[in-house]
Protein backbone atom coordinates (compact mmCIF):
# COMPACT_ATOMS: atom_id res chain seq x y z
CA UNK A 1 0.00 0.00 0.00
CA UNK A 2 2.49 2.41 1.02
CA UNK A 3 4.79 1.84 -2.10
CA UNK A 4 1.35 2.06 -4.37
CA UNK A 5 1.01 5.60 -2.30
CA UNK A 6 4.54 6.47 -3.19
CA UNK A 7 4.46 5.27 -6.79
CA UNK A 8 0.97 7.76 -7.09
CA UNK A 9 2.70 10.80 -5.26
CA UNK A 10 6.02 10.53 -7.85
CA UNK A 11 3.12 10.02 -11.10
CA UNK A 12 1.02 13.37 -9.72
CA UNK A 13 4.77 15.35 -9.54
CA UNK A 14 5.98 14.16 -12.48
CA UNK A 15 2.66 15.03 -14.21
CA UNK A 16 2.21 18.06 -13.14
CA UNK A 17 5.64 18.83 -13.70
CA UNK A 18 5.56 18.32 -17.06
CA UNK A 19 2.57 20.45 -17.23
CA UNK A 20 4.52 23.19 -16.24
CA UNK A 21 6.89 22.74 -18.64
CA UNK A 22 4.69 22.48 -21.70
CA UNK A 23 2.46 25.34 -20.06
CA UNK A 24 1.54 27.87 -22.74
CA UNK A 25 0.44 31.50 -22.13
CA UNK A 26 -2.46 32.72 -23.88
CA UNK A 27 -2.24 36.11 -26.29
CA UNK A 28 -5.26 37.50 -27.37
CA UNK A 29 -4.71 39.70 -30.77
CA UNK A 30 -7.06 42.51 -32.00
CA UNK A 31 -9.14 41.71 -34.25
CA UNK A 32 -8.95 37.48 -33.22
CA UNK A 33 -11.32 35.85 -31.53
CA UNK A 34 -8.82 32.65 -30.42
CA UNK A 35 -5.98 33.60 -28.85
CA UNK A 36 -2.46 32.17 -30.15
CA UNK A 37 -0.85 29.57 -27.75
CA UNK A 38 3.14 29.65 -26.83
CA UNK A 39 5.63 30.32 -24.25
CA UNK A 40 6.93 33.60 -24.21
CA UNK A 41 10.79 33.97 -24.12
CA UNK A 42 11.07 38.22 -23.83
CA UNK A 43 9.08 41.34 -23.71
CA UNK A 44 9.88 44.68 -24.49
CA UNK A 45 7.73 48.32 -25.25
CA UNK A 46 8.01 47.07 -29.04
CA UNK A 47 6.34 43.66 -28.53
CA UNK A 48 6.80 40.01 -27.64
CA UNK A 49 9.23 37.16 -29.01
CA UNK A 50 7.82 33.56 -28.61
CA UNK A 51 10.33 30.74 -27.68
CA UNK A 52 8.90 28.64 -30.89
CA UNK A 53 9.82 31.58 -32.68
CA UNK A 54 7.56 34.26 -34.14
CA UNK A 55 7.10 37.93 -32.50
CA UNK A 56 3.75 40.17 -32.09
CA UNK A 57 4.00 44.18 -31.82
CA UNK A 58 2.95 45.30 -28.82
CA UNK A 59 0.22 47.58 -30.61
CA UNK A 60 -1.28 43.96 -31.67
CA UNK A 61 -1.70 42.24 -28.54
CA UNK A 62 -5.13 43.20 -26.74
CA UNK A 63 -4.28 41.13 -23.75
CA UNK A 64 -2.38 38.26 -22.12
CA UNK A 65 -3.39 35.33 -19.77
CA UNK A 66 0.14 33.78 -18.46
CA UNK A 67 0.33 30.52 -17.04
CA UNK A 68 1.59 30.95 -13.57
CA UNK A 69 2.70 29.49 -10.72
CA UNK A 70 1.60 28.47 -7.56
CA UNK A 71 -1.07 26.66 -9.17
CA UNK A 72 -3.58 27.57 -5.96
CA UNK A 73 -2.75 31.26 -7.02
CA UNK A 74 -3.40 30.19 -10.50
CA UNK A 75 -6.57 28.52 -9.92
CA UNK A 76 -7.73 30.35 -6.87
CA UNK A 77 -7.26 34.28 -7.28
CA UNK A 78 -5.08 34.68 -11.17
CA UNK A 79 -7.51 32.75 -13.91
CA UNK A 80 -10.91 33.82 -11.45
CA UNK A 81 -9.72 37.74 -12.05
CA UNK A 82 -8.87 37.11 -15.56
CA UNK A 83 -12.35 35.54 -16.17
CA UNK A 84 -13.83 38.38 -14.19
CA UNK A 85 -12.83 40.77 -16.68
CA UNK A 86 -14.04 39.11 -19.40
CA UNK A 87 -17.41 38.79 -17.90
CA UNK A 88 -17.43 42.21 -17.23
CA UNK A 89 -16.86 42.83 -20.80
CA UNK A 90 -19.74 41.03 -21.64
CA UNK A 91 -22.20 42.43 -19.67
CA UNK A 92 -25.03 44.88 -20.41
CA UNK A 93 -26.08 45.68 -17.23
CA UNK A 94 -24.25 48.59 -15.74
CA UNK A 95 -24.39 47.57 -12.15
CA UNK A 96 -23.33 43.86 -12.94
CA UNK A 97 -20.41 44.86 -15.06
CA UNK A 98 -19.23 47.07 -12.44
CA UNK A 99 -19.44 44.46 -10.09
CA UNK A 100 -17.34 42.00 -12.49
CA UNK A 101 -14.82 44.88 -12.85
CA UNK A 102 -14.22 45.39 -9.19
CA UNK A 103 -14.19 41.94 -8.20
CA UNK A 104 -11.07 41.65 -11.08
CA UNK A 105 -9.30 44.69 -9.58
CA UNK A 106 -9.38 42.85 -6.30
CA UNK A 107 -7.85 39.71 -7.66
CA UNK A 108 -5.60 41.06 -9.72
CA UNK A 109 -4.46 43.00 -6.60
CA UNK A 110 -4.24 39.89 -4.85
CA UNK A 111 -2.43 37.89 -7.72
CA UNK A 112 0.47 41.05 -8.00
CA UNK A 113 1.79 40.04 -4.51
CA UNK A 114 1.68 36.08 -4.92
CA UNK A 115 2.64 35.35 -8.69
CA UNK A 116 6.09 34.16 -9.38
CA UNK A 117 6.83 34.76 -13.16
CA UNK A 118 8.11 38.24 -13.48
CA UNK A 119 5.91 39.11 -17.23
CA UNK A 120 2.73 37.63 -15.36
CA UNK A 121 3.36 39.58 -11.91
CA UNK A 122 4.31 43.04 -14.01
CA UNK A 123 1.06 42.55 -16.27
CA UNK A 124 -1.27 41.75 -13.16
CA UNK A 125 0.51 45.57 -11.79
CA UNK A 126 -0.75 46.92 -15.38
CA UNK A 127 -4.22 45.79 -14.62
CA UNK A 128 -4.65 47.31 -11.09
CA UNK A 129 -3.72 50.56 -12.49
CA UNK A 130 -5.60 50.18 -15.78
CA UNK A 131 -8.93 48.63 -14.29
CA UNK A 132 -8.45 51.53 -11.51
CA UNK A 133 -8.63 54.19 -13.91
CA UNK A 134 -11.54 52.33 -15.98
CA UNK A 135 -13.60 52.45 -13.21
CA UNK A 136 -12.53 55.88 -11.56
CA UNK A 137 -13.52 56.92 -15.43
CA UNK A 138 -17.23 55.46 -15.71
CA UNK A 139 -17.79 56.68 -11.86
CA UNK A 140 -16.83 59.87 -12.77
CA UNK A 141 -14.94 59.96 -9.59
CA UNK A 142 -10.95 61.14 -8.89
CA UNK A 143 -8.85 60.03 -11.34
CA UNK A 144 -5.38 60.78 -9.22
CA UNK A 145 -5.22 57.41 -7.67
CA UNK A 146 -5.23 55.60 -11.17
CA UNK A 147 -2.80 58.53 -12.49
CA UNK A 148 -0.33 57.76 -9.48
CA UNK A 149 -0.53 53.71 -10.67
CA UNK A 150 -0.06 54.48 -14.07
CA UNK A 151 2.70 56.85 -13.41
CA UNK A 152 4.40 54.33 -10.95
CA UNK A 153 4.19 51.73 -14.08
CA UNK A 154 5.22 52.89 -16.52
CA UNK A 155 8.66 54.56 -13.91
CA UNK A 156 8.92 50.82 -12.78
CA UNK A 157 8.62 49.03 -16.14
CA UNK A 158 9.95 51.45 -18.75
CA UNK A 159 10.53 48.84 -21.50
CA UNK A 160 7.47 46.24 -21.15
CA UNK A 161 4.96 45.60 -23.78
CA UNK A 162 1.78 47.30 -21.67
CA UNK A 163 3.78 50.77 -21.98
CA UNK A 164 2.10 52.25 -25.11
CA UNK A 165 -1.06 51.49 -23.46
CA UNK A 166 0.20 52.71 -20.05
CA UNK A 167 1.00 55.98 -21.52
CA UNK A 168 -1.52 56.62 -24.02
CA UNK A 169 -4.28 55.96 -20.89
CA UNK A 170 -2.76 57.99 -18.45
CA UNK A 171 -2.32 61.01 -21.76
CA UNK A 172 -5.82 60.62 -22.21
CA UNK A 173 -7.16 60.58 -18.85
CA UNK A 174 -5.13 63.48 -17.98
CA UNK A 175 -6.15 65.55 -20.51
CA UNK A 176 -9.96 64.29 -19.70
CA UNK A 177 -9.00 65.58 -16.23
CA UNK A 178 -7.94 69.12 -17.47
CA UNK A 179 -4.28 68.74 -17.36
CA UNK A 180 -3.09 69.91 -20.48
CA UNK A 181 0.61 70.30 -19.51
CA UNK A 182 0.78 66.66 -17.96
CA UNK A 183 -1.18 64.85 -20.71
CA UNK A 184 1.87 66.94 -23.55
CA UNK A 185 4.22 65.11 -21.66
CA UNK A 186 3.34 62.21 -21.47
CA UNK A 187 2.36 62.10 -24.74
CA UNK A 188 5.99 63.43 -25.64
CA UNK A 189 7.05 60.48 -23.51
CA UNK A 190 5.47 58.24 -25.93
CA UNK A 191 6.85 59.79 -28.82
CA UNK A 192 10.53 59.21 -27.52
CA UNK A 193 9.47 55.96 -26.05
CA UNK A 194 11.16 52.74 -27.78
CA UNK A 195 7.87 51.70 -28.85
CA UNK A 196 7.15 50.81 -32.75
CA UNK A 197 7.18 54.02 -35.31
CA UNK A 198 3.41 53.83 -35.70
CA UNK A 199 2.92 54.39 -31.79
CA UNK A 200 5.16 56.92 -32.28
CA UNK A 201 2.82 59.03 -34.72
CA UNK A 202 0.30 58.49 -32.95
CA UNK A 203 1.73 60.33 -29.55
CA UNK A 204 2.95 63.06 -32.02
CA UNK A 205 -0.44 63.77 -33.31
CA UNK A 206 -1.80 63.21 -29.89
CA UNK A 207 -0.05 66.10 -28.93
CA UNK A 208 -1.49 68.44 -31.37
CA UNK A 209 -4.97 66.65 -29.89
CA UNK A 210 -3.80 68.41 -26.57
CA UNK A 211 -2.87 71.80 -28.16
CA UNK A 212 -6.97 71.73 -30.14
CA UNK A 213 -8.25 70.86 -26.53
CA UNK A 214 -6.60 73.59 -24.83
CA UNK A 215 -7.11 75.57 -27.34
CA UNK A 216 -3.70 76.79 -28.15
CA UNK A 217 -4.35 76.96 -32.10
CA UNK A 218 -0.91 78.29 -32.89
CA UNK A 219 0.93 75.34 -30.78
CA UNK A 220 -1.51 73.06 -32.74
CA UNK A 221 -0.38 74.51 -36.12
CA UNK A 222 2.82 74.72 -35.48
CA UNK A 223 3.10 70.76 -33.97
CA UNK A 224 0.44 69.55 -36.49
CA UNK A 225 3.31 71.48 -39.79
CA UNK A 226 6.26 70.20 -38.00
CA UNK A 227 4.33 66.44 -38.16
CA UNK A 228 3.17 66.71 -41.84
CA UNK A 229 6.35 67.84 -43.09
CA UNK A 230 8.05 64.83 -41.31
CA UNK A 231 5.28 61.70 -42.41
CA UNK A 232 4.98 60.23 -45.73
CA UNK A 233 2.39 61.55 -48.39
CA UNK A 234 -0.65 59.73 -47.99
CA UNK A 235 -0.05 57.90 -44.93
CA UNK A 236 -2.61 56.54 -42.12
CA UNK A 237 -0.53 58.99 -39.88
CA UNK A 238 -0.33 61.88 -42.61
CA UNK A 239 -3.81 61.87 -43.42
CA UNK A 240 -5.19 62.01 -40.18
CA UNK A 241 -2.86 64.78 -39.34
CA UNK A 242 -5.17 66.41 -42.26
CA UNK A 243 -8.39 66.13 -40.46
CA UNK A 244 -6.65 67.13 -37.88
CA UNK A 245 -6.31 70.20 -39.51
CA UNK A 246 -9.82 70.46 -40.74
CA UNK A 247 -10.64 70.36 -36.70
CA UNK A 248 -8.37 73.39 -36.25
CA UNK A 249 -10.23 75.41 -39.36
CA UNK A 250 -13.13 74.30 -36.94
CA UNK A 251 -11.99 75.58 -33.94
CA UNK A 252 -11.77 78.81 -35.49
CA UNK A 253 -14.99 78.76 -37.47
CA UNK A 254 -13.82 78.25 -40.71
CA UNK A 255 -16.20 75.57 -41.42
CA UNK A 256 -16.80 75.72 -45.31
CA UNK A 257 -12.67 74.92 -45.16
CA UNK A 258 -12.67 72.50 -43.02
CA UNK A 259 -15.61 70.40 -45.14
CA UNK A 260 -13.43 70.84 -47.65
CA UNK A 261 -10.80 69.32 -46.19
CA UNK A 262 -12.55 66.22 -44.95
CA UNK A 263 -14.30 65.69 -48.16
CA UNK A 264 -10.97 65.77 -49.91
CA UNK A 265 -9.30 63.36 -47.16
CA UNK A 266 -12.74 60.90 -47.72
CA UNK A 267 -12.53 60.88 -51.49
CA UNK A 268 -8.68 60.11 -51.41
CA UNK A 269 -8.48 57.23 -48.96
CA UNK A 270 -9.13 53.31 -49.06
CA UNK A 271 -8.71 53.16 -45.52
CA UNK A 272 -12.09 52.54 -43.50
CA UNK A 273 -10.67 53.24 -40.20
CA UNK A 274 -9.93 56.70 -42.06
CA UNK A 275 -12.96 57.54 -43.82
CA UNK A 276 -14.74 57.02 -40.39
CA UNK A 277 -12.88 59.97 -38.37
CA UNK A 278 -13.21 61.87 -41.80
CA UNK A 279 -16.88 61.14 -41.43
CA UNK A 280 -16.95 61.92 -37.84
CA UNK A 281 -15.28 65.10 -38.14
CA UNK A 282 -17.86 66.36 -40.91
CA UNK A 283 -20.63 65.01 -38.84
CA UNK A 284 -19.24 67.29 -36.07
CA UNK A 285 -18.09 70.29 -38.13
CA UNK A 286 -22.31 69.83 -39.39
CA UNK A 287 -23.26 69.97 -36.16
CA UNK A 288 -21.68 72.87 -34.79
CA UNK A 289 -23.20 74.67 -37.49
CA UNK A 290 -26.45 73.56 -36.16
CA UNK A 291 -27.27 71.43 -39.64
CA UNK A 292 -28.65 68.73 -37.51
CA UNK A 293 -29.92 67.18 -40.91
CA UNK A 294 -26.90 67.48 -42.94
CA UNK A 295 -24.91 66.15 -39.62
CA UNK A 296 -26.62 62.66 -39.31
CA UNK A 297 -25.90 61.41 -42.59
CA UNK A 298 -22.20 61.74 -41.94
CA UNK A 299 -22.79 59.72 -38.29
CA UNK A 300 -24.90 57.47 -40.24
CA UNK A 301 -21.97 55.92 -42.50
CA UNK A 302 -19.75 55.55 -39.77
CA UNK A 303 -23.01 53.71 -37.91
CA UNK A 304 -23.75 51.41 -40.77
CA UNK A 305 -20.71 51.48 -42.79
CA UNK A 306 -17.29 52.44 -41.34
CA UNK A 307 -17.64 51.23 -37.68
CA UNK A 308 -14.71 49.19 -38.00
CA UNK A 309 -13.01 51.03 -35.18
CA UNK A 310 -15.24 50.75 -32.04
CA UNK A 311 -13.90 53.99 -30.80
CA UNK A 312 -15.36 56.27 -34.06
CA UNK A 313 -18.28 53.81 -33.77
CA UNK A 314 -19.20 55.14 -30.56
CA UNK A 315 -18.68 58.32 -31.45
CA UNK A 316 -20.96 58.52 -34.21
CA UNK A 317 -23.52 57.15 -32.25
CA UNK A 318 -23.13 59.44 -29.37
CA UNK A 319 -23.51 62.25 -31.80
CA UNK A 320 -26.82 60.68 -33.78
CA UNK A 321 -28.04 60.29 -30.10
CA UNK A 322 -27.39 64.20 -29.53
CA UNK A 323 -28.16 64.86 -33.55
CA UNK A 324 -31.75 62.78 -33.43
CA UNK A 325 -32.96 64.57 -30.54
CA UNK A 326 -31.96 68.39 -32.04
CA UNK A 327 -34.68 67.17 -35.22
CA UNK A 328 -37.20 65.67 -32.41
CA UNK A 329 -36.78 61.82 -33.46
CA UNK A 330 -36.50 60.83 -29.95
CA UNK A 331 -37.21 57.34 -30.66
CA UNK A 332 -34.32 57.05 -32.88
CA UNK A 333 -32.23 58.60 -30.04
CA UNK A 334 -33.16 56.62 -27.57
CA UNK A 335 -32.21 53.19 -29.88
CA UNK A 336 -28.92 54.86 -30.52
CA UNK A 337 -28.20 55.55 -26.81
CA UNK A 338 -28.93 52.47 -25.95
CA UNK A 339 -26.67 50.64 -28.55
CA UNK A 340 -24.02 52.75 -27.14
CA UNK A 341 -25.20 51.65 -23.03
CA UNK A 342 -25.24 48.13 -23.88
CA UNK A 343 -23.40 46.73 -26.76
CA UNK A 344 -20.50 45.08 -25.34
CA UNK A 345 -17.75 46.39 -28.29
CA UNK A 346 -18.29 49.97 -26.57
CA UNK A 347 -16.64 48.72 -23.16
CA UNK A 348 -14.26 51.24 -22.29
CA UNK A 349 -14.65 53.97 -24.94
CA UNK A 350 -14.78 57.70 -24.11
CA UNK A 351 -18.20 58.16 -25.75
CA UNK A 352 -20.05 55.55 -23.73
CA UNK A 353 -18.22 57.32 -20.60
CA UNK A 354 -19.02 60.67 -21.50
CA UNK A 355 -22.33 59.61 -22.18
CA UNK A 356 -22.95 57.78 -18.48
CA UNK A 357 -22.12 60.58 -17.00
CA UNK A 358 -24.20 63.04 -19.12
CA UNK A 359 -27.46 60.26 -18.06
CA UNK A 360 -26.33 60.71 -14.10
CA UNK A 361 -26.08 64.48 -14.29
CA UNK A 362 -29.47 64.71 -16.42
Amino acid sequence: MKRLLAFATAAWVYLAAAALVNAEDDIFLRGKEKPVKGVIASESAKGITLKIGGSYPAEAIEDIQYEVTPTTVRLAVYKPAFAAEQNALKATDPKKQREFFEDALKKYQEAAGKVNEPFAKRHCEYKVAALTARLAVEEGKSLAGAIDLLKKFKAKYPDSWQLGGCLQLLGRIQLDDGDFTGAAETFSELARANVPDDVKQEAQLLIVQVSIRKRDSAAAKKALDEFLKSAPPGSKHFNKGRVLQAELAMAEKNYDAALAQLRQVIKETTDKSLKALAYNAAGVCLYEKEDYKAARWEFLWVDVEYNQDKNEHAKALYYLWKTFLNINETEKAQECLQQLLTERAFQGTEWRAKAQKEQKTS
